[in-house]
């Protein structure tokens, strides 16, 4: 994948999820399993994909590659502001998944990205379209954090193939055992 897709995708998630003046997010690897001791929070790394941990941005805890469909798979995460009456930049107001959801949906629309679909669910997911990629965005709640899983590739056809992989990374997002 080319340089410029990681920039453009980095730049979009900086936009949309996550704050200019952000801690960066701490996560370590071990076998499979992903987990940030600071964040509250572990995931499953799926087979066959290349795990970088060291992402150089706010709130990323560690960001996925593969080759063959070209693809990215980022997961980041925002603390829930109460009100957002204390950090103007502050994306996720509400514990709700449906209010998380219509946050991130009107920051994707000030931003001039293109929301192709919407599922409301326990787990609300847009599609969205962003500088000529294809993006799946799914968020999770975890405590007073909101945890955003995204899958970003160059065709919907690579976005629908890789369905069932986001679908697996997104159902493996749990809070670690302190939490």
């Amino acid at each position: 994948m080319s340089r410029s897709l990681v920039l453009a995708l980095v730049v979009l998630g900086a936009l949309v999820v996550l704050g200019a003046l952000a801690q960066p997010a701490n996560a370590d690897l071990e076998g499979e399993t992903f987990t940030s001791e600071t964040a509250g929070v572990r995931a499953e790394v799926p087979r066959g994909w290349r795990v970088s941990e060291v992402s150089g941005y706010p709130r990323v805890l560690f960001i996925m590659s593969r080759s063959t469909p070209p693809a990215r798979l980022f997961v980041a995460i925002d603390p829930i502001v109460p009100g957002c009456r204390t950090e103007v930049d502050a994306v996720f107001c509400s514990s709700d998944p449906g209010v998380a959801i219509a946050q991130l949906r009107e920051r994707l629309d000030a931003a001039g990205f293109r929301v192709t679909a919407q599922t409301q669910s326990r787990t609300p997911e847009l599609e969205y379209e962003a500088n000529g990629r294809y993006v799946r965005h799914a968020l999770i709640i975890i405590g007073d954090h909101v945890v955003s899983v995204m899958l970003a590739t160059r065709s919907t056809t690579a976005r629908s193939s890789l369905r069932r992989i986001f679908d697996r990374l997104t159902q493996s997002v749990r809070p670690t055992a302190s939490e």
